[in-house]
């Protein structure tokens, strides 16, 4: 009876620790990201705040399920945004040398980068093509940075509501009668979308728009400015 009050007492004091540190950093985000820009000059100037986070991800426990999923997407947005910090002032994430392959941040006592963060210990265990649109990598031509953090109560409903916010961006999604430019995005992961003919049934599914749309469809360049505010 001891051993198991002792491995209920432990699961509990996890879950309270991974909570905690979701309410940080939809606390930090609030604050620091509007319009899915992110003050860079102000987190650079009081960096406190953000070391926290950082160092809270590096003692942070493993977890299970949408807890570890919601984690892990927290914890590269935070990351990106430490990776900028650092280097800042910066033009755009290709202007730091190595950004997303050799730059490391400590993650459970390990040095990971952004890509291995991302491909080998996110999108290997959650394959979810919704991700790329949670993930934003400090650049205009990302996804706008949600103003909050994912949590495990509502990640499911939560990367919806992203997914629809930002195929529904006018921006993202340049639509011109039935035929479309869309993000390269779809072009480097078509295969999450279940290949290239299934892009615009993706797109479709989450348009508010009632339009039928073309199967052909091209890309856009992307904007590699950092999305910073002024």
């Amino acid at each position: 009876m001891r051993a198991l009050t002792t491995i209920v007492f432990i699961a509990f004091s996890l879950s309270c620790l991974a909570q905690n540190l979701t309410e940080q950093v939809d606390t930090f985000l609030k604050k620091h990201v509007k319009n899915g820009l992110v003050d860079y000059k102000e987190i650079k100037a009081n960096p406190a705040e953000l070391n926290q986070l950082v160092n809270q991800f590096n003692r942070t426990p493993l977890l299970k399920g949408d807890a570890e999923k919601a984690l892990l997407i927290n914890a590269y947005n935070i990351f990106v945004i430490k990776g900028v910090v650092d280097n800042y002032p910066a033009e755009s994430p290709l202007k730091i040398e190595d950004f997303f392959d050799k730059l490391t941040f400590s993650f459970r006592g390990k040095k990971v980068t952004l890509n291995q963060l991302e491909k080998e210990k996110l999108y290997t265990q959650f394959p979810d093509a919704r991700l790329h649109f949670a993930l934003v990598c400090a650049a205009v031509g990302c996804p706008k940075l949600a103003s909050h953090a994912y949590s495990k109560d509502k990640l499911d409903a939560q990367l919806d509501e992203q997914t629809r916010s930002v195929i529904n961006d006018p921006t993202f999604i340049r639509l011109n009668g039935s035929s479309a430019k869309v993000s390269q995005i779809f072009d480097w992961y078509a295969a999450d979308f279940g290949g290239k003919e299934n892009v615009i049934p993706f797109i479709q599914k989450y348009l508010f728009k009632k339009v039928l749309l073309s199967p052909k469809h091209s890309f856009y360049e992307y904007d590699w400015t950092l999305n910073e505010s002024k």
